[in-house]
């Protein structure tokens, strides 16, 4: 009896050794197949450079008439060290997950800063390098920045940046085909970046939202894009040149009018002029940041509640920062969309 509880206790050590040996073999191949793993996806990153990329618009003009051309840029490596002076580029590499955002322009953390970024991005650890028209160049330069980001605010300083890093891509935007020129922003950031994959799963979550504004705008027989500024009214048609043209081309609403001089900034427009063509859905830009209720005292005046859309209930107030500095974002344009879905129910 004693031999055979020997026997078992024996049995039962070799066992346990086995087990342990077992367990620990299958720790080690573990931690193989992930260096493996982060093996390949090096090799692979590694692969895709040097990568070339084009600029988003070949060329672009100023406010005072000066052509600009912009050139295709040519990455040795993945960038490690961002400058992003584009609100709206910077909100997609957010939403990618990009690291390595070195550089800002956060005007000293006043103004019209997009408040979902404000958290991650207005730190210490991230560098002021100006405003969205005035950039401190010794600043971008201390950041040591292998790759700078621009849009159209920025365009008459791009010869000056590239002199800090030849890696200067220009962001531009579309708004003959807005929402094709926003996945094309999220595509160009995804493969500097290697993040085609997560670029897909927002790209549709964004086309969702588009097909849903779609669908809500059908529903109405015409609506009118305005934008308030310091109690000045601008209106926006569906012209090539307008800038919320996308609204009614992109997003399906009906234009009730086509007779607003094209514009950028819009046409003054006075609230006779809204009346006149008595929209049936009136979207409210907010360019001044206030609070909703300081722009409706101005808004809802005696001239507004005689239209169709204040009788209706159909006066739309839309971000101002959203819509005016970061257009062009994958999570901004969600919200811009989000906020008429949520108020033309």
């Amino acid at each position: 009896m004693k031999k055979w509880k020997f026997l078992t206790a024996a049995a039962l050590t070799l066992m346990l050794a086995a087990c342990g040996s077992d367990e620990e073999t299958s720790t080690k191949d573990e931690a193989n197949e992930t260096a493996k793993t982060e093996e390949t996806t090096s090799s692979t990153e590694a692969s895709a450079f040097p990568m070339t990329v084009s600029p988003l618009s070949a060329g672009s003009e100023t406010e005072d008439g000066k052509s600009l051309t912009f050139e295709d840029v040519t990455f040795e490596e993945m960038p490690k060290n961002i400058v992003v002076f584009d609100y709206g580029f910077l909100d997609t590499l957010d939403a990618l997950g990009v690291e390595g955002i070195v550089g800002i322009a956060a005007n000293g953390g006043k103004g019209n800063f997009p408040e979902h970024l404000k958290e991650k991005y207005l730190t210490d650890s991230v560098t002021d390098v100006g405003s969205l028209k005035q950039i401190d160049f010794e600043k971008v330069a201390a950041a040591n920045p292998d790759a700078i980001f621009i849009s159209g605010r920025q365009g008459t300083f791009y010869e000056e940046l590239k002199e800090i890093t030849p890696n200067v891509v220009f962001i531009g935007s579309d708004n003959s085909n807005y929402v094709d020129g926003v996945f094309e922003t999220v595509d160009l950031a995804a493969e500097i970046f290697g993040q085609q994959e997560k670029a897909e799963e927002l790209k549709a979550a964004l086309q969702e939202k588009v097909d849903a504004v779609k669908e809500k705008a059908a529903g109405y027989e015409n609506a009118l894009v305005a934008m308030y500024n310091d109690k000045k009214i601008s209106g926006f048609d569906n012209g090539e040149d307008s800038r919320f043209a996308y609204v009614y081309n992109d997003f399906g609403f009906k234009p009730s009018t086509t007779d607003i001089k094209a514009s950028s900034h819009g046409s003054d427009f006075s609230y006779e002029s809204i009346l006149s063509v008595d929209p049936e859905v009136l979207l409210i830009i907010d360019r001044t940041a206030s609070d909703v209720e300081t722009i409706k005292a101005d808004i809802e005046n005696d001239i507004i509640k005689k239209t169709r859309a204040y009788k209706e209930g159909k006066i739309v107030y839309l971000d101002g920062v959203n819509w005016y500095f970061s257009s062009n974002g994958v999570t901004t344009e969600a919200e811009k969309l989000d906020e008429i879905l949520n108020e033309l129910k």
